[in-house]
């Protein structure tokens, strides 16, 4: 071997090989393709393996921790943001590991052994698996550096279309039946018409709501004609059984024969399987780009990338600069090897760092528009690699961030080419770039979450660091500056330099690591919708020409405080939403219209006054002329500013008479029209304000809201099944036999033990395997307590309570004694407060003003210690009643874990043998 540093071997068969200290032989091209092939193997197989893992770790969690923990941490990946997190992680890496050949600070040999390792980040193919030695000269190796990740491209799309065909002749044979439409007229070609049927069960149907005989194929219909409509259609492409996002309307009836046949919906399946196969070879193709690009044009640079070395031991200024890459190559414009090599750099240069930044930046021009108007394309889908994790202001960053990778790791290398991995300059100008992206990162706040940015900042702060500290390493590594390290510097040694700079990098590891577990703690309790169709958060798009998916109407005097609460908790339950509200958006009282215009769902807050106000009915008037879907809102609490309903259908009779509804709506009827829209159309989302009930009353807001997006109006069967939200109250079922006892005199008790005992019913069909034995029972209490044996011995017994304004009303106190009598027994008592006025609701504290008796409010029986359960009218929360109800009475939740659900059973045993042990005890008294 010769060179300047005796590196460089003379044989052309090869290469310089530091770990056994001289030449040794080039692996054959077998080996090359072996490695490359084990690398794809070994991805896959990773991949695999992950899969089988996750599903099978879902069944072992489903068991011990219940269905809805297991779903929790299914989620959990999506719900961390892992994708965001490596590519910070990876970006630093990318950059950190080119301190050593660009910028010349090179770690002490004791360690550059075990850093090698990190030189898996930079993603360069050629390099991790064969010597550069060995492939040829240096023009050949350009072509292989630059060409090779268009190879990689190619292939994975040969295996996409080729999956993409696969899934095409499966559709063909699969769609030979009948396709049918949601109630319309349908035409399988020679078989007759079809059902139509939209529950998805006749000949073939997926979709509810779909067409009949199809794959993955939904055909909406948007105006409720009965028909489907014309160019409406969702396609499930990725498998998921959702229907995807489509950018472009698609004719179902082509022929315009109002039938839609066998041919035209296969036309359709495979237009859609195209486009789709289009979009995920864009998605590799950016994928690949944006890891490749920092290590490719790097590999490009080593046509310029120089290292100067002294040649005479007696003139220390007489030194001659050498290709890195080839030792062989001298850099001087008089070498023909040298100038041979301008060619292959300025074209890949073109090629690399200047033409595939700006494709992807013409990309994220062209979808600007969607992505800050969180309208989903197909483009911006296939490019969502590029701007899913940065707030829609700051979708641009990653180009920003790219440019900066590229000028770090390789642009750099244009300062001072012949020597300046020699030269502190470009530690310098790295440092100073690093600290200018890291304050502009700062100060813009890009990332959509905050431990993403957080880490980011993190990362940028480690870089710059670094690029300090490889000047301290550069000078201590250098033999020219030996007597300086200590001096200037501190470190009696470079080994000591290196260790630190070692210990910094390892912190950006472990602070990745932290950060990503307490994001993965806190992801599990976020209260974040998810809907139960695909377990997935909804699509929060727009229509074109709005920016916000509610406007939310309400008057000051008595709405303002349930306003703001509602929109602050929806940011939480959906980040992506964007609701008008006065305070945060209002610049100009008289284009209230404008705002109504710029919103796609009109939500009112009806609480006292409202219609009383001119500037809300400038508003109301404004959205019936809009025609926007109205979301009313109920305010049923008195004592914080509501009323009843059909009071605030008297005061909206009252004051909604203004002619062409001010000027907004010629076209106004009148009060009829308005209560028809508001109070009739739909019923109101009743408010509350307790932990549970208020996630239903979001709940039912966010699905009226979704219902009117540009998304789910193509595809409604989607939100049929509800969202779901963690902590909300689950279903729940007896571990054993129940009886509810329920006094004759108690007013209306009976009718809620029975739905309690259809909750309960319930529960057990959900779970049948947990409560197979958990059978409930309603008897009367003044029949079962008169005597202890009249309690059987093998079931739990349960006082039921009917709160109402005329509970302890009735003539002989009967309600007051069997209560008493059950608390002398501990026979559980669950007390549910009715809160509908016309049902007998009242305020809680009626019960202590002289209704009571006495005895029960005293020790030891303190009857309202324990909290009531309240009772509300409308459905969902109702549901959520009743659960409550359920679990005061002893139930589990149907997705308890086996842990969980055994305690219960033994809390159930308990129970029913502390109440057989009391019986000798109440015999002796009687």
């Amino acid at each position: 071997h010769t060179g300047p540093l005796c590196e460089w071997c003379v044989s052309n068969e090869q290469y310089f090989s530091r770990k056994e200290g001289g030449c040794a032989d080039c692996p054959t091209l077998w080996r090359f393709g072996i490695l490359a092939a084990a690398l794809v193997a070994l991805a896959g197989t990773i991949f695999l393996s992950y899969q089988a893992v996750s599903r099978i770790a879902v069944k072992a969690l489903r068991r011990i921790f219940g269905p809805a923990v297991a779903i929790r941490l299914s989620q959990l990946e999506a719900r961390v943001g892992i994708q965001p997190k490596l590519k910070i992680v990876v970006s630093f890496y990318q950059v950190a590991t080119t301190l050593g050949p660009v910028y010349g600070a090179r770690l002490h040999e004791d360690f550059r052994d075990w850093m090698s390792v990190l030189e898996f980040f930079s993603f360069d193919l050629l390099g991790l698996t064969y010597p550069d030695a060995c492939i040829g000269s240096m023009s050949h190796r350009l072509l292989l550096a630059a060409l090779w990740p268009f190879a990689v491209i190619l292939l994975g799309s040969a295996a996409i279309a080729a999956h993409a065909l696969t899934v095409g002749l499966s559709l063909r044979k699969s769609g030979s039946g009948r396709a049918g439409g949601a109630g319309g007229r349908v035409s399988d070609e020679g078989d007759g018409e079809g059902d139509g049927g939209g529950d998805g069960e006749g000949d073939g149907g997926r979709d509810g709501g779909g067409m009949s005989g199809t794959r993955g194929v939904v055909a909406v219909d948007a105006d409720g004609d009965g028909i489907p409509d014309r160019g409406v259609v969702a396609v499930d492409m990725d498998g998921d059984g959702t229907p995807d996002h489509i950018e472009d309307v698609d004719v179902i009836d082509t022929d315009g024969d109002g039938v839609v046949s066998v041919s035209e919906l296969n036309h359709l399946r495979w237009r859609e399987l195209v486009r789709g196969t289009q979009s995920r070879i864009l998605y590799l193709a950016i994928l690949v780009a944006y890891f490749v690009l920092p290590s490719v044009s790097r590999s490009i640079f080593k046509a310029r990338m120089c290292e100067s070395f002294g040649i005479s031991v007696f003139d220390a200024t007489a030194r001659r600069s050498y290709l890195v890459a080839d030792l062989e190559v001298l850099c001087r414009s008089d070498d023909e090897m040298y100038r041979g090599l301008d060619a292959y750099f300025w074209a890949f240069f073109v090629l690399w760092p200047v033409l595939v930044p700006l494709v992807l930046l013409g990309l994220l021009l062209w979808i600007r528009r969607d992505v800050r108007a969180l309208r989903v394309t197909r483009l911006s889908r296939a490019c969502r690699f590029l701007w899913r994790d940065y707030n829609a202001r700051f979708h641009y960053w990653e180009l920003a961030d790219m440019y900066r990778k590229l000028f770090l790791a390789s642009l750099v290398l244009f300062i001072q080419t012949d020597d300046g991995s020699s030269k502190l300059l470009r530690l310098i100008v790295a440092s100073v770039v690093s600290a200018l992206f890291l304050t502009a990162l700062a100060l813009v706040k890009p990332f959509k979450r905050f431990d993403d940015f957080y880490l980011a900042c993190t990362a940028n702060l480690l870089l710059t660091c670094c690029f300090v500290l490889g000047t301290v390493v550069q000078i201590c590594e250098s033999a020219a500056y030996e007597d300086m390290c200590d001096t200037l510097v501190g470190f009696p040694s470079a080994r000591g330099a290196s260790s630190f700079v070692i210990v910094l990098t390892v912190t950006t590891i472990a602070v990745s690591l932290v950060l990503v577990v307490l994001k993965s703690i806190s992801a599990i309790r976020a209260p974040t919708i998810r809907l139960l169709s695909n377990r997935r958060p909804p699509v929060m798009d727009l229509s074109k020409k709005c920016h916000f998916h509610g406007f939310i109407s309400h008057i000051w005097s008595t709405g303002q405080d349930q306003t703001h609460t509602i929109v602050r908790q929806m940011k939480l339950l959906l980040p992506e939403a964007r609701i008008w509200l006065d305070v945060d958006c209002l610049k100009n009282l008289g284009a209230l219209e404008e705002s109504v215009a710029d919103a796609t769902t009109f939500l009112v807050f009806l609480s006292v006054g409202y219609f009383k106000s001119r500037n809300c009915r400038r508003e109301l008037y404004a959205g019936l002329a809009l025609d926007r879907p109205f979301i009313p809102i109920h305010e049923a609490d008195v004592e914080k500013g509501g009323a009843a309903l059909e009071v605030l259908k008297a005061e909206c009779r009252a004051h909604c008479v203004d002619d062409a509804g001010l000027g907004t709506y010629p076209s106004y009827l009148g009060p009829a029209e308005m209560v028809f829209r508001i109070f009739e159309k739909e019923e109101p989302i009743l408010w509350v304000r307790v932990n549970a009930f208020q996630l239903e009353s979001l709940k039912s807001i966010a699905l009226r809201m979704l219902r009117h997006s540009p998304y789910y109006m193509r595809s409604p069967n989607i939100l049929t099944a509800g969202a779901m939200v963690p902590g909300e109250v689950p279903p729940y079922a007896f571990v054993g036999p129940v009886t509810i006892l329920v006094c004759r005199d108690n007013d209306g008790a009976w009718s809620v033990a029975e739905e309690v005992q259809e909750a309960a019913k319930t529960g057990r069909a959900l779970a049948p395997k947990v409560a197979k034995d958990g059978v409930v029972a309603i008897r009367e209490a003044d029949d079962a307590l008169e005597t202890a044996d009249a309690l059987p011995g093998n079931s739990r017994h349960v006082l039921l309570l009917y709160m109402t304004d005329r509970l302890w009303y009735d003539q002989d106190g009967t309600v007051a004694r069997l209560v008493q009598a059950a608390m002398d027994r501990k026979i559980t008592i669950a007390m549910v407060h009715e809160q509908t006025p016309t049902l007998g609701g009242c305020p809680f504290s009626t019960f202590f003003q002289g209704q009571t008796p006495q005895v029960l409010l005293q020790p030891p029986y303190s009857l309202y210690n324990a909290l009531a359960i309240p009772l509300y009218g409308s459905p969902e929360h109702r549901k959520v009643s009743l659960r409550h109800v359920l679990r005061r009475m002893g139930a589990a939740p149907c997705d308890a874990g086996l842990l969980r659900r055994k305690l219960q059973q033994l809390n159930h045993f308990m129970s029913v043998a502390r109440l057989v042990r009391r019986r000798p005890r109440q015999r002796g008294k009687s």
